[in-house]
This record gives C-alpha cells, structure tokens and sequence, in this order.
C-alpha cells in the first residue's frame, strides 16, 4: 500500500497555556495557505502505522483562529484529550515538526447568512472560541455587526485562550463585548469573572444588562460552538425564544458548530 498523502506544513511556534491547552501555529509549504472564511475548520495529520504496519494518516479538524487577511501561518487552539491518539502524538511535537495540512478549509460555521448591522452573540465551550477569534481579527477595522458579544466558558480560568488579546480589544472597541465564565475556578483564586455555565448569561434580562444586547431573533445572531451536550441545551432554549437555525437553504438566526477531538 501506497500512501498518498506526504508532509506539506511545518510548527513554526506553540504557546502552552498549561498541560492540557496550547496554541499552534502552522506554516503551510509554498508560503500561504488557501483562502478561508473565518469559522472554518481545516484537517491537519501525521503519518501513522496501521496495525497491519501500513503506512496511515490520521489526523483531525480544528477551527482556524487566524485572521483571514493573514494566512502565511494557520493558528490552532488545541486540547489534549485523555487517552486521544491523535492529541497525544500533537501534543508531543515542537517547532520545527513536520505534519500534514489539508490543502483548503472547510465548513459552512462563518458569517455567510449573517445580517449585516445586527448584533452578534458567539456562546463557546473550550476552545470554541477559536473561529470567534478569526471572525474578530478579519473584520474588526470595518465590522458588519453592530456589537459583538463573545462568551467563552471554561473550567478553570488557566483554560482560557486568546484571553489576554480579548480583554485588550474590547477595553478599547465599543462594539466587543467579551465575557469569560468559568465553572470549577477555585473560590480562594484570585479570579474575579464570571461564575457558571455559559447558559446563565443567555437569560435575556442578564445578557441586556451586561452586554446591552437584546436576545431577539429580530435583532441578532446566536452562534454556539463546543461542546455538544452545551449546543443541544441551548438550541432548543433559543427555538422556544423564537430563533431558527440557520441552513443554506433556509437562512434563520441560529448558527451550530458541534465537534469533538481525540
């Protein structure tokens, strides 16, 4: 058996949050990478052996978090999951590792059916946040939104990616709003954020009263992203409130991203 598939991107930087999170940076050969919409996904491998001891490729999709004005490198915001085979052979390389990259992005999660000049409300889970990252970076000097509100919750407040640049941002952009919850942060931390599920602050009353936005299909899009169980939940609450999920084929207000690595 053949393998068709060869090496085509190199790790040209990683940040470590902690043990269990970091970002990755991956330059594709030939300098750039394919254009993208942001919200998209794209595959990325390693060449493995097969129990047969064939060669193999195993790989797995991430969001992008990079802009899409700037594709000389693709940003990566990865976990490592428990006993996850591929996450474990990630997590094990450093700059300079060789790996495979698909060669175009993929995915119908991006602002395409989005109203322009409504507001925008992306709920996330983990690193979920990542294709919110590449819809803020790409448009955020001429943004189709009125106001963009990104929730992001964690466990611990140390899970929190690209936490630093969103503050910044939205200390000095009055259409971002940023809210980061956390759900196991010790009560001795010094974290001084939000407590909870990401589905409190969905309560119309309280994302008014920290946003300002209005939770009304008639106002503003709902994108959800993460954890599976999380989308389910909150899917069905915004269907009773009147939002619609949006297809291609039948545009509505509510936009799903459900994925899961290993």
């Amino acid at each position: 058996m053949t393998l068709t598939h060869e090496y085509n991107a190199t790790i040209v930087r990683r940040e470590d949050l902690h043990d269990g999170f970091a970002m990755i940076w991956v330059a594709p050969d030939g300098g750039e990478f394919a254009p993208f919409l942001p919200g998209q996904f794209v595959a990325i491998g390693h060449i493995a052996q097969s129990e047969a001891g064939t060669p193999m490729l195993l790989k797995r999709s991430y969001s992008i978090g990079s802009s899409a004005q700037d594709r000389h490198t693709v940003q990566f915001f990865v976990v490592h999951v428990d006993d996850g085979e591929f996450t474990s052979w990630l997590f094990e390389q450093r700059e300079g590792a060789r790996v495979w990259l698909a060669p175009k992005a993929s995915g119908g999660f991006t602002l395409q059916g989005f109203e322009l000049g409504h507001d925008l409300v992306l709920v996330s889970t983990g690193t979920g946040v990542a294709p919110y990252v590449s819809m803020y970076r790409t448009h955020k000097d001429d943004p189709p939104w009125r106001r963009m509100v990104i929730i992001n919750g964690v466990r611990v407040s140390t899970d929190l990616g690209f936490r630093d640049e969103l503050e910044a941002a939205a200390a000095n952009d009055s259409s971002l709003r940023y809210l980061p919850m956390t759900t196991r942060e010790p009560r001795d931390s010094k974290w001084t954020g939000l407590r909870g599920r990401v589905g409190d602050v969905l309560e119309p009353e309280r994302l008014r009263a920290q946003t300002g936005v209005a939770l009304d299909p008639r106002e503003c899009h709902v994108y959800l992203c993460g954890n599976p169980a999380m989308i389910e939940e909150l899917e069905a609450t915004l269907t009773n409130r009147g939002f619609k999920k949006h297809t291609p084929r039948h545009p509505g207000t509510l936009h799903l991203e459900k994925y899961w690595t290993e």
